[in-house]
């Protein structure tokens, strides 16, 4: 009998449902890991050359690049949510964890002002938590890596004025988000996800 209960079918069945509903980041999550990547690095060497190099009063403007990923971000997001049936627990908190992260950088533009000596390294440990526990959220040790770079890149930046900070900053980027980014865009695209 055909329609008779097939435990190994039915096992079959529960474990695809499961798989299909797990958090998969897919090539817009990459997207945006790389365009904040790239928007930091290039604000931050844009502010050090205004200001160093230039120095030009408005050397700060450049952060105004930052409205570009405020602009690409929820796009990107719309589009990923879009593609995906299912909405997962870690999808849940990951948004969660980056709002976290935007609060807690109002908080400190707020109390602390951006001139403050200290204000880049605070910044530093702020990402370098967020991209840790997203790692960990996601499975993908890449951003752990990346997390660590940050905290050391903000101890090393504690002890350097605000000039040579944005250098530290845009460096820190290169393993803290485009090496994560570059790799997971790498992984999606080979998985199709």
């Amino acid at each position: 009998m055909e329609n008779e209960f097939n435990y190994k079918d039915s096992l079959k069945a529960i474990e695809a449902m499961i798989a299909q509903a797990k958090h998969r980041p897919g090539k817009a999550d990459a997207a945006i890991t790389l365009l904040w990547g790239y928007l930091v690095a290039a604000a931050a060497l844009l502010h050090w050359y205004l200001e160093a190099v230039l120095q030009v009063s408005y050397a700060p403007m450049a952060w105004l690049l930052m409205l570009v990923g405020a602009v690409v971000t929820p796009i990107l997001s719309w589009q990923t949510k879009k593609s995906r049936r299912v909405k997962t627990f870690i999808d849940d908190l990951i948004v969660q964890l980056w709002i976290a992260f935007g609060v807690s950088f109002v908080v400190l533009c707020v109390a602390m002002g951006s001139a403050h000596t200290h204000f880049l390294p605070s910044v530093m440990l702020l990402y370098g938590a967020t991209m840790w526990v997203h790692g960990a959220l996601l499975k993908f040790m890449p951003y752990q890596v990346g997390a660590v770079a940050c905290w050391l890149g903000s101890i090393l930046a504690f002890g350097l004025p605000p000039e040579q900070q944005l250098l530290v900053l845009a460096g820190v980027m290169i393993p803290g988000y485009l090496i994560p980014g570059h790799l997971l865009y790498a992984k999606t695209a080979s998985t199709h996800v």
